[in-house]
């Protein structure tokens, strides 16, 4: 029988289960069946339906101390140590003499080095001479010990009193403390008692190291992210073609500690998760395509992943979903309320929101939102000349329609072509939208200059004998004729 000391009860307890099941039961439905139902379940290797089924049978028939015994026999298969013990409690309320419940409620006690209490239920169901019993004692005895030479600073001796004649403990605690919870200095700390109670454990000497050189690639990880060498980290995490990375070996050391016991089976895995987060991390500040996959990963691990959120918000602004980035980044501002780059993506997804329920100039130029003065005057330049009035109304286009069709292009000119104008717009403030409270540049006419006459001022001069029309452009000296 494993004695775990107070320390990995502790830690147990941390690793929290879903509530369980919901299952749509007939209300009409007897509970023998409900009984059978659930024994069913567990057949087939389905427990936490089964507790649906006796959720129900106890809730129907609070009285009957078996169904409540096997629902909290469920319970404990799950890890579910509280709800078991409530469960067991009940039962020797109604029946005190029932001897499964008192084992059982021994056992989860034992675990929590519940010595004494322990002791007595086994007393009560005619165990006190058991082997069960005897190991009780010891382990309370050896607890004693260990306390006195820990006052007493004989570190040795708390060593090799602490958990008598077995590994596993250390084992269990240092695995959990490790993969589990993500505290590597008492793990390793916990992996070395075991090492000074049993020099010659292979197991615990395997685990030291395997701990030891993770530490190692952590330390290695983080020098390389922090001076940017993001290719050397990304290999610490996924390997190369030669070598297997720090996320594959952790996801299956984590799978061999579970199936011999050293993990809890709903115990966290902070480890793994801070791995694939990291990755998340990097690609993204790579502009890896390759991020897509690890992002996706953590936010299902760590739902409120920073990284996650950010990665997850971007995809929505490229694809101009700008109203679900905003939700999300406020998701991560409330539980990453320093990050200044949430605020700065939040910020940029609220005006891009704003900017696309209005004109957009840059699309009215067909420039790209960081060119730059020249590219944007050779833009407007030769966007006058496709649609001039006279050239547009030779290819079917009203003159009406040309002229609109200058202002508009006329008027996106007007403001990215001004440093002060251009800037207000990039922040979502449109200079020609009368609700932004500053009123625009253009006043009357939408072929008036603009700003006291000193923009473009252009007009039709109509001549005869295939003279055609001029274009003049005040803004460029001379102007220039088309």
């Amino acid at each position: 029988m494993r004695l775990p000391t107070k320390e990995f009860a502790v830690l147990l307890a941390c690793a929290g289960v879903g509530s369980s099941l919901q299952a749509d039961i007939p209300a009409d439905l007897p509970v023998a069946s409900l009984i059978s139902s659930a024994k069913s379940h567990l057949a087939t290797g389905s427990p936490r339906d089964a507790l649906a089924y006796f959720d129900a049978a106890v809730a129907r028939d609070p009285t009957n101390y078996l169904t409540i015994f096997q629902r909290g026999a469920t319970y404990l298969s799950l890890g579910r140590d509280t709800q078991a013990i409530d469960d067991f409690n009940r039962v020797l309320k109604l029946k005190p003499d029932f001897d499964g419940a008192l084992l059982q409620r021994s056992r989860i006690k034992s675990r929590s080095a519940d010595w004494t209490g322990a002791k007595e239920d086994l007393v009560k169901a005619g165990k006190k001479s058991s082997p069960e019993y005897v190991e009780l004692d010891e382990a309370q005895t050896a607890e004693k010990a260990a306390e006195q030479a820990e006052a007493k600073g004989d570190w040795e001796t708390t060593h090799t009193t602490n958990f008598p004649g077995s590994v596993e403990p250390h084992l269990q605690i240092s695995s959990t403390l490790f993969y589990s919870l993500g505290d590597y200095e008492r793990a390793i700390a916990q992996i070395r008692k075991c090492l000074h109670s049993d020099p010659d454990s292979k197991s615990c000497s395997r685990l030291f190291r395997k701990e030891k050189q993770y530490v190692k690639s952590l330390n290695k990880l983080q020098e390389f992210k922090e001076k940017r060498k993001f290719t050397n980290a990304i290999n610490i995490l996924v390997g190369t073609k030669d070598e297997s990375g720090m996320i594959d070996d952790v996801k299956e050391d984590v799978k061999e500690a579970r199936e011999a016991g050293y993990i809890h089976p709903n115990a966290p895995n902070e480890l793994y998760a801070s791995l694939i987060e990291v990755t998340c991390e990097i690609y993204r500040a790579m502009n890896s395509k390759k991020a897509k996959t690890y992002c996706a990963d953590i936010l299902q691990l760590k739902p409120h992943s920073l990284h996650g959120l950010l990665y997850q918000a971007q995809t929505y602004i490229d694809e101009d979903e700008f109203e679900r980035a905003i939700n999300t980044l406020t998701t991560a501002k409330e539980h990453h309320q320093s990050s200044r780059e949430v605020q700065e993506l939040l910020q940029k997804a609220q005006v891009l929101l704003k900017r696309s329920k209005q004109k957009d100039y840059y699309k009215i130029l067909g420039v790209s939102r960081d060119a730059d003065d020249r590219t944007i005057k050779r833009a407007y330049r030769q966007l006058t000349k496709i649609h001039h009035p006279d050239k547009a109304m030779s290819q079917g286009v009203s003159k009406e329609d040309a002229e609109t069709k200058m202002a508009s292009i006329n008027e996106a000119y007007e403001v990215l072509s001004d440093p002060e104008l251009r800037a207000r717009f990039d922040n979502g403030d449109d200079p020609n939208d009368p609700e932004s409270g500053r009123g625009g540049p253009f006043q009357g006419h939408p072929f008036a200059g603009g700003r006291g006459g000193g923009g473009q001022q252009f007009f039709f001069q109509q001549g005869g004998g295939g003279g055609g029309a001029q274009f003049k452009f005040n803004g460029f000296p001379g102007g220039f004729p088309f």
